[in-house]
């Protein structure tokens, strides 16, 4: 089988056996690390070449990679036949220990995902007893938790750049999407673990707003053709979305630790067939998970760790034939966070400090001009150089619920058709949204009003929840937003916690 590798794959393998040092190959995701891992196995086909790897899914794929291409390998894993003798030792790094018999030799050690537990006992005593002459990594995301140059006694070899490989071709185009109920959780009052928020404090909140989460997937993805990879906070968080999904008709498969191996393995089988088209992982499928016809990742939570992000992203990035872009939808602020993944990154940033510094990020002001509609890293980069005007001074005093009458009359006339399927209660709730969203348009304060879509769904909603107390409640809720000077855009979510808050006390009593 002839590889036809690329020239930043050649360019950094020839790096690498040069450079005479140990090195970090850094690879976007979809750059093709296993093409480098085989042209590194056969540029040093006079050494004993041992392959780390961390991630089981990894070692039929690499198996087969080196196998077809002539090259026999020798595997340490459970499962497998140990061989001696091979051009190449495949080494499952979490079985090493248990093997030590085999006295396996080295004069280079490869290692996959290096990211992943470089500084961890396991690998660093399997360094140790192999004693290897060189080191070689690879992974799409050289750096910690905190966003630093991952191992500083390390060089690090780029040949490319994400923006540069989809500007090829070699990768997808993204799309973005930051739906407006995302901007409205307030994740403030989570606590952090680790450099991360808590999975236990997110989970309070995002448990809560799984229906709406579901339903975004759909309108927005599955609705449209794609095939969806949705990243969960938890095994609740996956369970609960699942259920979600359940009532909405969805057929979907879920992956996670509590289940079997064998489910989990049926369940990634069925959606890498096309059986169905969404699977919910927490994080079992961030590395090393490769289907290139998965054109949407679903973003269920937030995240400070930049790391993590750039693999979720990664996921849905790898081109494919017939493939002409994928969607990032940002149901988490994950976006305005960490930014693009056509952002460049500077890996060797020394500090948290530092690497917390990106060129061309999307910050937290430019999110707004984006709510609710896709668009791209270039777009985005053309409404940041557009001079804004200046904005209005607020006045101290908030403007009353009041318009003119012309504005009243028309806004009237335009509703009163369907206002005749309304019982009264519902009117008012209807027309108090209206005049505040006539009120918001005076002030040329487009982003703070509720669409014709976002109304639809709002009485949708209402109505399978329906109770006089609470559409008083929501009319209540719109007058205070005002009063305010708020954005009602993001009722929607607002009036879900509502009804889940009012679900709960009737159960209670």
């Amino acid at each position: 089988m002839q590889i036809l590798e690329k020239n930043y794959q050649v360019n950094s393998v020839r790096k690498a056996i040069e450079v005479g040092d140990n090195s970090i190959i850094a690879l976007p995701t979809g750059g093709g690390k296993s093409i480098c891992i085989l042209k590194l196995c056969q540029a040093m086909s006079d050494k004993k070449v041992v392959i780390s790897l961390r991630n089981a899914a990894l070692v039929p794929q690499l198996l087969h990679t080196l196998t077809v291409n002539g090259l026999s390998v020798s595997v340490v894993k459970s499962g497998y036949k140990y061989v001696a003798g091979g051009d190449v030792t495949l080494v499952m790094e979490q079985s090493y220990s248990r093997r030590k018999y085999l006295n396996i030799e080295c004069d280079v050690l490869l290692r996959d995902e290096y990211h992943v537990g470089c500084m961890g006992g396991v690998y660093i005593t399997m360094r140790e007893e192999l004693s290897p002459d060189l080191i070689i990594g690879l992974t799409a995301t050289p750096i910690d938790r905190l966003g630093v140059y991952i191992d500083k006694s390390m060089v690090l070899i780029e040949e490319t750049t994400t923006k540069a490989l989809i500007e090829l071709g070699e990768l997808a185009k993204p799309i973005y999407k930051v739906p407006s109920l995302s901007q409205e959780i307030d994740y403030s009052a989570v606590k952090m673990y680790r450099g991360d928020f808590s999975v236990s404090g997110l989970d309070l909140i995002l448990l809560e707003h799984c229906t709406l989460v579901a339903q975004q997937t759909v309108d927005d993805a599955l609705s449209q053709g794609r095939k969806v990879m949705l990243f969960a906070n938890s095994i609740k968080h996956v369970e609960a979305l699942s259920e979600a999904f359940i009532l909405l008709g969805v057929k979907h498969e879920r992956v996670h630790s509590k289940r079997s191996s064998d489910d989990n393995e049926e369940s990634i089988r069925r959606y890498k067939s096309n059986e169905v088209r969404l699977i919910i992982n927490m994080s079992m499928l961030t590395i090393g998970f490769d289907d290139p016809t998965t054109d949407c990742v679903v973003l269920a939570r937030p995240t400070k760790i930049l790391r993590l992000y750039l693999q979720i992203i990664g996921r849905c990035l790898r081109a494919s034939k017939g493939k002409t872009d994928a969607l990032i939808l940002d149901l988490a602020q994950c976006i305005s966070t960490h930014g693009f993944a056509e952002d460049y990154r500077d890996f060797t940033r020394k500090t948290a400090k530092s690497a917390a510094i990106m060129s061309e990020r999307l910050s937290v002001t430019n999110i707004g001009q984006f709510v609710d509609g896709e668009f791209t890293f270039d777009e985005s980069i053309e409404r940041k150089v557009v001079k804004r005007k200046p904005s209005k001074p607020r006045k101290k005093s908030q403007p009353r619920l009041v318009v003119s009458k012309e504005v009243v009359d028309r806004t009237a006339s335009k509703r009163a058709e369907a206002l005749l399927r309304l019982n009264p209660r519902m009117e008012k709730l209807v027309s108090t949204i209206e005049l505040v969203n006539s009120v918001y348009e005076q002030e040329n304060a487009s982003s703070k009003m509720l669409d014709e879509v976002g109304m639809v769904k709002l009485v949708a909603l209402i109505g399978f929840a329906y109770s006089d107390s609470l559409v008083d409640s929501c009319t209540t809720l719109v007058e205070g937003l005002h009063a305010q000077n708020k954005s009602i855009r993001g009722l929607l979510l607002k009036i879900s916690n509502l009804i889940t808050a009012a679900a709960r006390k009737e159960l209670i009593s």
